[in-house]
């Protein structure tokens, strides 16, 4: 049934991969799903947050097993190549499929979590429909919760009752078919804001050359010198970073990787520290757990073209030395149309600090666990519209070192004069020695593949944590496919471990029937 199974499971996948799905527009994706299982004849709720629970009969003689719920999320992380026409409200994702791996064409894959979605469908459907011949299962639940990209409100709202009566949760979220996960990371979103006081770039171009000297040296009294724009001596260019690797933000978080927010910052404050420079806006990143690998800025500036290229070719040749896997870094200069405003000094003054004390990667590493990261830092979308908007994304593995890392951006909103909120907190998962269905799953991987699972905790932030606040007596593992580059336009599935995860799923579903 080896090939029955991938096919299987990619049918399902394609008919989720039609429906557009970003997080927090979950509405087509969670109708679906509600139709679909009510097809195969299950009790099935949606509730007001969208998520969606069905129960699945047990078989027969298999009433009184322990309740188990199969887990998985609809959204995805939406993110498109430059250039590449994707409405991410509107399009589907165009899938793209070798002997090897499943990916889309010019954006996210979306097998973060749509294949733990399918997946759960067809052993479902084919429980239903009795071609898992003589594998029993007891009781299961299976709940997919909307929005766990951008804040898990989805698993922090869906009502305790569907958690009270189970034994045992099996996630579908992980990212490496042979990982069992036992244990992941807190995390809480952070917002600096800063309303900006914009400057007419051009409020004194049409008057006569005595009285502009008049105004400029009024203006230069009035405003200061950091505020005073002389728009007669500057250029309009645009400086874009793009080709950085970007990725996950808790997974690949230790993986020296070089974030486009970051290197535009530098760039800007390599500039002005040599001439002029005034911004007028500054764009970069998608999602805030996404490490950003785009980011550019339209600024005014007493340099040529041809100065800011050789400056930004330095700053450039100066990143790849420090992250040295970032080969395809770039950083373009181009002309651009003349702003009709800028901010005023202050605001990029109290940016540009902002940008340069906010830290994004590790933290911290364990002691006893090489190479284990206990808290991190991404500073994952900046944008500039009436205000100044900066998103970062803390993670910890402790719930201990939450306080902390908060204390710290209260500290540097206070330093750069910015306004700070904490929204969208969720707590570490922790690993629970005694539990049993690691050990069960870890029994079923090693008879099937002959290699032992790896029972590890990430960094990564899993749904978990909240099902566990529902109800402590819980036993939780994550699994899932090998998915390669989430949140990325490089994410990937692994064809290979597809039939695989579905096997260890089924069995270790039969070994808890018998309990």
């Amino acid at each position: 049934m080896t090939d029955e199974i991938l096919e299987g499971v990619l049918d399902e996948f394609k008919k989720l991969a039609e429906i557009p799905r970003p997080s927090k527009h979950e509405e087509k994706v969670s109708s679906y799903l509600y139709q679909t299982l009510t097809t195969f004849g299950f009790d099935v709720t949606q509730d007001q947050f969208k998520n969606i629970i069905a129960e699945v009969p047990a078989s027969a003689g298999k009433e009184n097993a322990p309740l188990t719920i199969l887990q998985a999320h609809m959204d995805m992380v939406c993110v498109a190549e430059d250039g590449y026409n994707f409405d991410a409200l509107t399009d589907s994702i165009k899938l793209v499929r070798d002997e090897k791996f499943l990916t889309a064409e010019g954006t996210s894959l979306g097998a973060d979590d749509g294949i733990g979605i399918a997946e759960i469908l067809f052993i479902t459907k084919n429980f239903f429909e009795g071609k898992f011949e003589n594998i029993p299962h007891g009781p299961l639940r299976l709940i997919f919760t909307s929005d766990e990209e951008q804040g898990m409100s989805g698993a922090l709202n869906i009502h305790k009752e569907h958690f009270d009566d189970a034994k045992f949760l099996i996630n579908c979220d992980s990212e490496n078919f042979d990982d069992i996960v036992v244990g992941s990371a807190g995390n809480f979103r952070v917002d600096f804001t800063r309303e900006i006081d914009f400057v007419d770039s051009d409020s004194y171009k049409d008057l006569s050359d005595e009285l502009k000297a008049a105004v400029k040296h009024d203006l230069k009294i009035i405003l200061g010198e950091e505020n005073f724009v002389d728009d007669e001596n500057l250029i309009a260019l645009k400086i874009k970073v793009s080709g950085l690797r970007g990725g996950h933000s808790g997974i690949e978080i230790d993986d020296n990787r070089a974030n486009a927010i970051k290197v535009l910052a530098k760039a800007l404050r390599e500039i002005k520290s040599r001439g002029i420079v005034r911004l007028a806006n500054i764009f970069g990143g998608t999602a805030m757990n996404v490490i950003p690998s785009t980011a550019d800025a339209t600024i005014l500036t007493n340099f040529n073209l041809d100065d800011v290229k050789k400056i930004c070719d330095e700053v450039a040749a100066q990143i790849k030395k420090i992250f040295i896997g970032e080969v395809n870094l770039t950083i373009d200069v181009e002309t651009a149309d003349m702003p009709e405003k800028i901010l005023c000094g202050d605001d990029f003054k109290s940016l540009i600090d902002l940008l340069t004390l906010t830290h994004s990667g590790v933290y911290e590493l364990s002691n006893t666990e090489p190479k284990f990261v206990l808290s991190s830092a991404n500073l994952g979308m900046i944008r500039t519209d009436d205000k100044i908007t900066v998103q970062v994304m803390p993670r910890f593995n402790t719930n201990e070192l939450a306080n902390e890392l908060e204390n710290v951006n209260k500290t540097l909103a206070k330093l750069t004069d910015f306004d700070v909120k904490f929204e969208s907190y969720s707590p570490a998962w922790n690993f629970k020695p005694d539990g049993k269905l690691s050990k069960i799953a870890a029994e079923v991987f090693q008879r099937q593949n002959n290699f032992p699972a790896q029972v590890k905790i990430i960094h990564a932030g899993l749904e978990c944590s909240r099902f566990i606040e529902k109800n402590s007596a819980l036993d939780i593992i994550s699994i899932g496919t090998t998915n390669e580059f989430i949140h990325s336009t490089k994410e990937r599935l692994n064809l290979d471990t597809v039939t695989p995860q579905v096997n260890l799923i089924v069995e270790t579903l039969r070994k808890i029937s018998e309990l």
